[in-house]
């Protein structure tokens, strides 16, 4: 059985007979709504991306722009550093996150970078410009229990709020028994537009999960690029250790004290 996929609206939207910004409205959805993707593909007209949906037994189709964490477009780029470029719905400004393509921001980046470009896409998402080199310069000098490997996910939290200067990310732990939790946590961060930075296993890699495939998948952004992955996927490639902050490290020195993941909130 294929679950429906609901997305909330950004603000009030207009849902049309066809995929024309011409095309009678049928009905209108308010502001932080939710309504269910029906549509299969994004269909792109006069530079509108229209997605049909339903809403209230009424279907038809909609400004994709206006539709919360909804991946709009993956665009190439001519940058080493930052080959793919991703569109993610958040109204009239969508949001646009280059990807950074770790092993391009020196041998540290490239051996143990994955956290560091984690960390450098999360403060994008909020308009903050950091390369994963930066990223792991700021981290080195300030914060403590340096390893010579990667920050873990508890220690990208402690840096990107610093480098922020409030707090904008949350990290939350991921104990063993925990599966139902970190799904239902992770599928409401994505729903209401904010994005989820996760820590997981075979092998250790942290990934982003920056908002909805129109098919219902998740986006992962990784490696500089990305890729459509389901949530099963995600829950099972979790990786799992000890919860509570106490027990956490800021550099790797293990699975027991770098899990987790971490909600960057939307501004």
């Amino acid at each position: 059985m294929v679950i429906p996929m609901v997305l909330q609206t950004v603000s009030q939207i207009n849902i049309r007979q066809a995929a024309s910004k011409t095309a009678s409205v049928v009905c209108t959805a308010p502001a932080n709504t939710n309504v269910e993707v029906v549509g299969a593909k994004i269909i792109w007209k006069d530079n509108i991306p229209f997605v049909k949906i339903s809403y209230k037994g009424k279907r038809g189709f909609t400004n994709g722009r206006y539709l919360r964490g909804l991946g709009l477009k993956v665009k190439n780029r001519d940058s080493a550093k930052y080959p793919k470029l991703v569109v993610i719905a958040s109204g009239r400004a969508s949001r646009r996150i280059k990807i950074p393509q770790q092993k391009k921001f020196g041998a540290f980046c490239q051996k143990h970078g994955c956290s560091m470009a984690a960390a450098s896409i999360a403060l994008q998402f909020r308009g903050i410009t950091k390369s994963p080199y930066e990223v792991y310069s700021y981290a080195k000098k300030h914060l403590g229990g340096y390893t010579g490997s990667k920050l873990t996910i508890f220690g990208i939290e402690k840096a990107v709020n610093k480098i922020a200067g409030k707090k904008i990310a949350t990290w939350k732990g991921c104990p063993a028994d925990a599966n139902k939790r970190i799904r239902n946590n992770i599928q409401k961060a994505i729903h209401d537009g904010h994005i989820v930075l996760l820590e997981q296993k075979n092998p250790i890699h942290t990934n982003v999960i920056i908002g909805r495939s129109v098919d219902g998948k998740y986006v992962v952004a990784t490696n500089g690029t990305t890729k459509k992955v389901t949530m099963n996927w995600l829950i099972k490639t979790v990786l799992h250790g000890k919860a509570g902050r106490k027990n956490q490290a800021n550099w790797w020195k293990g699975t027991a004290h770098g899990a987790g993941y971490v909600i960057v909130k939307r501004a």
